[in-house]
């Protein structure tokens, strides 16, 4: 095989391997540019020593360059700029699932499960829904609870202690 086909199979692989990253195609575009890399490698070494090993050379470090490239490329491209979110998400703008005032008034507060909590589930507190959990107790739906603490975002809850009236 001449000298010019192995470079135009290191070539193809390069492109293949570079292509990978932008055409979804499960992988079947860079294992096909590693194969001819393979073969390129191979018949490199047919040819002789020094031309297989600066083949292998060039693979070993051109390779990991071509991936490096890509994915520098990759967000300036069509596709890139549509996958890739550009905007933050700050808390400062609304973007929070805890809010420390959400969940400052709770401990102590009594409320009813709306689910069976084994130990976690809904329960609805101050005419609001929130996901709880139980210190690892079994609580059944409709049960009155109180919250015994909160940690960030997490409510604690035990059976409520039943009053004198409800006892009759």
């Amino acid at each position: 095989m001449d000298l010019w086909v192995c470079i135009a199979l290191l070539v193809i692989g390069f492109v293949a391997i570079f292509l990978e990253i932008f055409v979804p195609a499960g992988g079947l575009i860079g294992l096909g540019g590693f194969m001819c890399m393979l073969v390129a490698v191979f018949y490199g070494f047919k040819h002789d020593t020094i031309t297989g090993m600066l083949m292998l050379l060039v693979t070993i470090i051109g390779t990991p360059a071509a991936v490096l490239l890509a994915f520098k490329i990759f967000p300036h491209t069509y596709i890139g700029k549509r996958l890739i979110l550009k905007e933050t998400q700050k808390q400062e703008t609304g973007y929070t699932s805890y809010t420390s005032e959400k969940y400052a008034n709770l401990p102590g507060a009594e409320g009813t499960t709306l689910t069976t909590l084994r130990p976690s589930g809904m329960a609805r507190i101050n005419n609001r829904k929130y996901s709880v959990v139980t210190d690892g107790e079994m609580i059944e739906s409709g049960t009155k609870i109180k919250v015994t603490t909160t940690e960030g975002s997490r409510i604690v809850v035990a059976k409520a202690e039943p009053t004198g009236q409800e006892a009759v």
